[in-house]
């Protein structure tokens, strides 16, 4: 994507709103410290990439993030937080008018003291889906959904059942915006490689 977006540092997990018109990506800087930065598009072409606004990003790593379809919400994940239920925990920050708020532990159902990790949100931001190592999947890792209840809370994730998951590892969903389709990786369906 050239050097409007790109630098020395390694940018990864990239995520767009359903225009195509804003880009939230993964930075590690000086090799250690993930922060999120973001560009928009303009007469077709992206600015230059830019720590997002507001309080999200901390000396703490955020990484692994998906921008809500309208730009609104960001679902990431942070590990070895204090306010922390396990190694690696879902958050979520909202954008308003001093752009993105700090971020807060989705807690309760989503999180464990396990590894949770990699969100992504449905076009509705109804639906959560997530790679977990928590007890009782099929495999290492198994992808899981929460659905956002009346009260605004989190339900209890759904694992989602040996069409997917595997004695594997599935990671990396990816909910179409059509919110039929899912992608994903996986070390044990077959494929080129692991």
């Amino acid at each position: 994507m050239g050097a409007t977006i790109n630098s020395k540092e390694s940018e990864y997990f990239p995520s767009l709103t359903i225009d195509s018109r804003e880009l939230v990506f993964t930075r590690r800087l000086n090799g250690a410290n993930e922060d999120f930065f973001a560009s928009k598009k303009d007469s077709g072409q992206w600015n230059r990439s830019n720590p997002i606004a507001g309080d999200v990003n901390t000396t703490e790593n955020e990484g692994a993030q998906n921008i809500s379809q309208d730009g609104q919400w960001l679902v990431f994940t942070g590990c070895n937080r204090p306010d922390g239920f396990g190694s690696c925990d879902i958050y979520i920050s909202y954008f308003d008018k001093n752009g993105w708020t700090e971020a807060a532990n989705l807690g309760g159902w989503v999180n464990t003291d396990q590894w949770e990790s990699q969100p992504c949100l449905s076009a509705d931001k109804r639906d959560l889906y997530f790679a977990s190592r928590r007890p009782g999947g099929f495999g290492g890792i198994d992808i899981y959904v929460s659905h956002l209840q009346a009260n605004g809370k989190w339900g209890e994730p759904e694992n989602l059942g040996a069409g997917i998951n595997t004695s594997g590892d599935e990671q990396c969903p990816f909910i179409h915006a059509e919110n039929q389709t899912l992608y994903f990786t996986s070390n044990y369906w077959p494929g080129y490689g692991d």
